[in-house]
């Protein structure tokens, strides 16, 4: 499976199996031999890369010619939702109008 590590989009099979270097997604026209789409991307590590003394790319979205990409072949994770992000940090609506119930019992 391929997925665009833009849109997350699954993406047609490779015919040859190959990537090539300037394949871009149909949906979004973004790259896809980018580090972005590379299994080897882990952020935090020396240049963004698992594997050491790999070159330096700048734009880790731009398409480039690193000879140790490796298709990252899952769907990237979702980008989370402002509204699920303060669930998750404040709870659930019912729980903030009972936090201001108890907040008005002592209101003089």
């Amino acid at each position: 499976m391929i997925y665009c590590w833009s849109c997350g989009k699954e993406l047609e099979e490779l015919p040859s199996g190959i990537l090539p270097f300037r394949a871009t997604c149909d949906h979004c026209m973004a790259w896809l031999h980018c580090c972005r789409n590379c299994e080897h991307y882990k952020p935090g590590l020396p240049n963004d890369c698992a594997i050491p003394g790999t070159d330096y790319i700048a734009d880790r979205e731009a398409v480039n010619f690193c000879e140790e990409f490796t298709l990252l072949g899952k769907a990237p994770p979702k980008k989370a939702q402002p509204k699920d992000v303060s669930k998750q940090l404040f709870g659930e609506e019912d729980d903030i109008n009972e936090l201001k119930k108890f907040d008005d019992l002592f209101n003089d």
